[in-house]
């Protein structure tokens, strides 16, 4: 799951960088509070009052995109794979489907089987199993 949660992060951080010169002032910005939440699941150690929020903050960046995406499905042309709208289209509901992963992380640590699974892994880089 740590990888993949790189990877994510990655790639939305890469979304908000190309949506930057987008005539939408601010349309980077949801890709890149959905980079920092997925790079906020690489902590271990992270209070459950904080768990909570950041799962109800990545569901709703998760619904963010998914209504950004139908809303801009309807006006999209025949040929919309050639414009910026139709690019617009794609990383939304690819942005939505990688919020997925990142809010199973979070309420995976909500729940106490995952919260004791985690406490008794060793997280290190160097260690020798016992």
């Amino acid at each position: 799951m740590l990888y993949l949660n790189i990877f994510i992060g990655l790639v939305l951080l890469v979304m908000a960088l190309l949506h930057m010169p987008h005539p939408a002032p601010l349309g980077w910005l949801p890709y890149l509070i959905g980079a920092l939440l997925s790079f906020i699941t690489l902590r271990n150690e992270l209070a459950l009052v904080y768990v909570r929020m950041l799962a109800v903050g990545t569901a709703l960046v998760m619904f963010f995109f998914f209504a950004g995406f139908f809303a801009l499905v309807p006006n999209l042309e025949a040929d919309w794979y050639m414009h910026q709208e139709g690019w617009a289209a794609v990383t939304r509901i690819s942005a939505s489907f990688f919020m997925i992963p990142v809010l199973s992380d979070y309420s995976c640590r909500l729940k106490a089987d995952c919260r004791d699974a985690m406490t008794n892994e060793r997280r290190s880089f160097f260690s020798a199993p016992e």
